[in-house]
């Protein structure tokens, strides 16, 4: 349950970089009788993609037994943080590479005949679009250390940016591009702050929650290594 607040909390503060990253592609979404079911099949795309992807990698992670090297590992995602972080602020380039151009190549496709399952696949393409805020939720859900915690930690993730999302579609004559792209810079700092947190979880200070003390897992020699 923790891990699953956890997640949400994240969602929750990174629902602006959401409005400003996938808006344009949630206001594709049809006004009609069924709109709102075709929010909800949506969404549940996007999220079934956070969910999968954190079992996947979750999976990984729980098959290495990396909680044996949790301090290391604390250290290296905040390193990572720090890293997207950096990126997000001198990286010029706009596009996104393979997986942009594929899901732009398909999204008008799978939504051409208006139907839900075509829209539950219009959100899985959402959901694989490169986004630093992904990848963030993404890392931080590796500290659980195994794939039902960080699936649960994506499922918050998910589930906690879908307001935001559906207040876009809502609001879509509204909401204008710049505004979108000034949300758009709400994001590296909130992969500074991420990068912080897990750094002060590695460096050891003691400090309850924010930078726990690990316990020594290499066992001293006792009196059994003492000469006869």
């Amino acid at each position: 349950m923790e891990v699953f607040l956890a997640g949400m909390l994240i969602g929750l503060a990174g629902s602006l970089h959401c409005v400003g990253m996938c808006g344009p592609l949630v206001m594709l979404l049809p006004k009609s009788s069924k709109a709102a079911l075709t929010s909800v099949v949506y969404h549940l795309g996007r999220v079934t993609v956070y969910v999968l992807l954190g079992l996947f990698f979750g999976s990984i992670i729980q098959w290495l037994d990396l909680r044996k090297f949790e301090q290391g590992f604390s250290l290296v995602l905040g390193g990572l943080f720090i890293v997207l972080w950096l990126k997000s602020l001198f990286s010029k380039n706009a596009g996104g590479g393979f997986i942009s151009d594929f899901v732009n190549a398909h999204f008008g496709k799978v939504i051409k005949g208006n139907l839900l399952g075509g829209w539950f696949l219009a959100g899985m393409l959402n959901g694989l679009l490169p986004c630093g805020l992904v990848y963030g939720a993404l890392l931080a859900s590796l500290g659980s250390g195994n794939a039902i915690g960080a699936v649960y930690f994506m499922l918050g993730f998910g589930l906690a940016t879908v307001p935001a999302m559906v207040l876009v579609s809502l609001t879509k004559n509204i909401i204008s591009n710049k505004i979108r792209f000034s949300l758009n810079k709400i994001l590296p700092y909130w992969l500074l702050i991420m990068g912080v947190v897990f750094l002060l979880r590695g460096a050891n200070l003691g400090i309850p929650y924010l930078s726990p003390k690990f316990e020594n897992n290499v066992h001293k020699s006792g009196d059994c290594c003492k000469p006869k």
